[in-house]
């Protein structure tokens, strides 16, 4: 939509993208937010009459998130349920604005603990929201702590145990089912096989987004990023094989720090489980998603991950996860031996499917794309990790969602 298109029809259609996003529950608020636009010269505006559920419906939409959100909660019976319902769906970087009818202190308090920038009560006048919303790209300087996304460290016990595959696929669910903003990094330096995996082309975005970590914005983003539906962004490198450059630790760090005010999840398939670079990945993780498989091997390696995983400072869960990448033999270690000798119970176990991996790595898509019991274990680790109920769960298997910790980590649908 062009410039005078947006303001001359702020609420003709849905646009591709909006900057600016207001949903008022009666006719003369939303006059007034129309004529705020108009006055200030804000392009790329979306503005109609409608409540909480209109907007949470249209956000779950829209490709690219706006810089503000308004939204009117004066016909909403619940309230505080219907705006943590709006809550998933608005990815970090977007600046919430609530209008509303009481001049209530408490009502304020706990829309501040859910990550909403400013209360307005009514009525609107166009000098009130100047003041308070400011004009083009300005954005409301929250007094509260900025809401964030999530660092998922994606980790393997050992080489071959489906690291990659756990973490394109729950990456995948996320975006495509789950309607949440995802940012998927393969920090393989010289080429891993999440490109193939998704069938994309490496643009080597994550080399050039790293020595210009302090550039990164909402369009330098949409350019070193590879975009696959609107809702998953891929981060990869493929240096020359005989290249000498590591990576930049301190980089990385600033890189998952930026990319988590603007995607609900950064999800990062990590090919080694030691290094500098993998411990910096460990240390600021949200939830570190162990993967390993029932052999003797795997069992000390996991063991020695979750001792690092669980001894830092920050005192993240770990989600393990129980592949079966091979066919059971006779040699095989039971499950129930393996989980006594971690010391605790498996997560998830994925099932063995090898014609479904096979397929999906050779000729896509995903496995989550299709149906069996791999695809529906995988949604379920997806499932997990968003805090929504698990559907077929099996009965043995333990919840993630159950850990005490994880309450203060995911955003629970009311």
């Amino acid at each position: 939509m062009s410039l005078i298109e947006s303001l001359a029809n702020p609420t003709r259609s849905v646009p591709p993208q909006a900057e600016f996003v207001a949903f008022l529950a009666d006719e003369q608020s939303t006059e007034t937010v129309e004529r705020f636009a108009l006055a200030r010269m804000m392009p790329h505006t979306y503005i109609r009459q409608g409540n909480v559920a209109d907007a949470t419906e249209f956000m779950a939409k829209l490709e690219r998130p706006p810089r503000q959100l308004v939204v009117d909660i004066s016909t909403s019976a619940m309230a505080l349920s219907e705006l943590a319902a709006l809550a998933e769906v608005c990815a970090p970087s977007v600046s919430v604005v609530v209008i509303g009818e009481r001049n209530d202190v408490g009502l304020f308090r706990e829309l501040l603990r859910m990550g909403v920038d400013e209360y307005i009560s009514k009525p609107l006048t166009i000098d009130l929201l100047t003041r308070l919303l400011g004009g083009p790209g300005a954005v409301v300087a929250p007094v509260h702590q900025v809401r964030t996304g999530k660092l998922v460290a994606c980790v393997g016990a050992r080489g071959g145990v489906g690291v990659s595959t756990v973490a394109a696929n729950v990456a995948f669910h996320l975006a495509h089912n789950v309607d949440r903003r995802v940012v998927l990094i393969d920090m393989d330096p010289f080429g891993g096989p999440m490109n193939i995996l998704l069938g994309t082309q490496c643009n080597n975005g994550l080399g050039d987004v790293l020595k210009n970590v302090r550039r990164l914005d909402t369009q330098y983003m949409e350019r070193t990023t590879v975009s696959l539906g609107g809702k998953l962004f891929l981060l990869t490198a493929q240096n020359d094989l005989d290249s000498p450059e590591p990576m930049d630790v301190a980089a990385l760090r600033e890189l998952v720090s930026e990319l988590k005010r603007h995607f609900h999840y950064v999800i990062i398939d990590m090919p080694d489980r030691a290094g500098p670079a993998a411990m910096a990945v460990l240390e600021e993780a949200q939830v570190v998603a162990l993967v390993t498989e029932p052999s003797v091997y795997a069992a000390r390696e996991t063991a020695r991950l979750i001792r690092i995983a669980e001894t830092r400072d920050a005192h993240v869960p770990v989600m393990l996860i129980a592949n079966q990448p091979r066919q059971s033999g006779r040699g095989e270690l039971a499950m129930r031996d393996f989980e006594e000798a971690v010391g605790r119970r498996a997560s998830h176990v994925l099932p063995y499917d090898h014609d479904s991996a096979s397929r999906a790595e050779n000729l896509g898509p995903p496995v989550v794309a299709s149906r069996g019991a791999l695809a529906m274990a995988l949604k379920r680790v997806g499932d997990d990790l968003a805090g929504r109920q698990l559907e077929d769960k099996p009965k043995r298997a333990f919840s993630f969602r159950d850990h005490p910790l994880l309450r203060h980590l995911l955003e629970w649908r009311a």
